[in-house]
């Protein structure tokens, strides 16, 4: 691994192919099949009566939103405590399989793992990370509820896994920077933030002019990148993911709704939506040549004001992504759990509760504008008149809504990305819109079935 001076390129996660799916779940089989047959919590770590102080190592994948994490706030943290901090990161991938590795093996290389959070399900099952609340951890209670439900295990809400269907929720895991979809837009092409789907198709109508002026903007690129584009149309219909019963939940009529007005903004968008990534969509926005689009909020910290990047500087706003029957920004937060073989449980708890404290949080939302969880880093005056996004972020985290908490989850967006993927490319292609959304989602939720049905213990017991 590389130590936090590498020269190596930051990799993006949203650009990443998450291929956990079932093939990880396979080359790790024996946690979460162990944790499968028990409901019992993981003891916390020997190293949990060690004195406060010494030295602690935080592993992670490389990500332009680590940057202030990792240059500023680790060294404040050494500076005010004495306590020494070793920081490594490597690749996404390369990263998920050395700490699965590590707190299997609790080799004790590491103390602290930086984690997406759709690792939390399979690290806390498999007894990869310590049980927070069993540490006698208590979160800072400013910390948004939402950001914060992300690190428990089993969730609090949604569908869970069959062994862990009674078991009370507990703390496992520690959001340390909200990641959740906003939608962003063109102040010259809205007077006021659009309050639903059909508001931004209304103006598109009388204003986007293809392809000087699209109306909006998406990922397109099957799997996960076309899901997050297609979430929060979901959400805000009132479909589901999952149900709570794991049955899919796109593939009625809220789900085709969803589909129906996100491919009828096709028209007004880019002919190579198909082939759009992050990179591809936010070009069309900072060039000024789209009307509005939603993507996590790291967009808006390191695009939308830079004048390297961008032509349309302090004319871009925020809001949470719009509403139909409700909003419903899908969130994916970075997320820290402490190691199964940590040598240094103690001091890293302290340096949990060091950087989520309100002091550091102000801090981090005052200072660069960054993603801080809780409400009053936030809502800070001070820091939202410099960073406009950030009342913004808090909104959207206080309407998301997770993605369904298992280990499996990646494997659903490959399945359900795929036929989104073909259903833009059908709809371009002509089709009659409401047949093709009824058919591709049929076809998902057909696939993503099987395949709970090849796994009846895991998910029904």
């Amino acid at each position: 691994m590389s130590s936090s001076n590498s020269n190596q390129p930051e990799f993006s996660r949203r650009t990443v192919v998450k291929g956990l799916g079932l093939g990880a779940v396979a080359a790790g089989a024996t946690p979460l099949i162990a944790a499968c047959s028990s409901s019992t919590s993981p003891a916390p770590s020997s190293s949990a009566s060690a004195s406060v102080g010494g030295k602690i190592t935080i592993g992670s994948f490389q990500d332009p939103a680590m940057k202030a994490f990792r240059d500023v706030y680790v060294k404040q943290f050494q500076a005010e405590t004495g306590i020494e901090v070793v920081y490594e990161e490597t690749s996404y991938d390369a990263w998920y399989q050395a700490s699965k590795s590590d707190g299997l093996n609790k080799t004790g290389a590491y103390d602290i793992y930086v984690m997406d959070d759709n690792w939390v399900p399979e690290y806390a099952a498999g007894g990869i990370i310590q049980n927070l609340d069993a540490l006698g951890f208590k979160p800072n209670p400013d910390i948004l509820p939402r950001g914060l439900e992300q690190g428990y295990w089993p969730p609090k809400s949604g569908p869970r896994l069959a062994a862990f269907k009674n078991d009370t929720p507990a703390l496992y895991a520690l959001v340390i920077i909200d990641d959740v979809n906003l939608l962003y837009y063109n102040k010259n092409d809205f007077a006021t933030p659009p309050k639903t789907w059909d508001d931004i198709y209304n103006a598109m109508k009388a204003k986007a002019k293809p392809p000087t002026l699209y109306g909006y903007a998406a990922r397109g690129v099957k799997g996960n990148p076309v899901v997050m584009s297609f979430l929060p149309f979901l959400n805000s219909y009132g479909g589901n993911f999952c149900n709570d019963d794991w049955s899919p939940g796109f593939a009625g009529p809220e789900g085709v709704g969803a589909l129906v007005r996100f491919l009828s903004f096709l028209p007004y968008m880019s002919k190579s939506t198909p082939e759009f990534d992050t990179d591809q969509e936010t070009a069309e926005m900072l060039q000024g040549n789209c009307m509005a689009l939603t993507e996590y909020t790291g967009t808006a910290v390191n695009g939308v004001d830079n004048p390297a990047d961008s032509k349309v500087i302090g004319m871009i706003d925020f809001a949470s992504t719009p509403s139909q029957v409700k909003s419903g920004p899908a969130i994916g937060t970075f997320i820290c759990g402490v190691a199964a073989g940590a040598k240094n449980t103690p001091a890293a708890l302290k340096f949990l509760d060091w950087f989520t404290s309100d002091k550091i949080q102000l801090q981090f939302s005052q200072n660069g504008g960054n993603a801080a969880v809780t409400n009053k880093a936030l809502t800070d005056p001070t820091a939202a008149a410099k960073y406009r996004w950030l009342p913004a972020i808090a909104d959207s985290v206080n309407n998301s809504i997770p993605k369904p908490r298992t280990p499996d989850e990646p494997k659903f967006e490959d399945i359900l990305g795929t036929q989104l993927n073909l259903a833009i490319v059908d709809a371009l292609g002509g089709g009659d819109i409401h047949t093709i959304a009824t058919t591709r989602l049929k076809n998902a939720a057909d696939q993503i079935t099987a395949m709970l049905n090849l796994n009846k213990s895991i998910y029904f017991g």
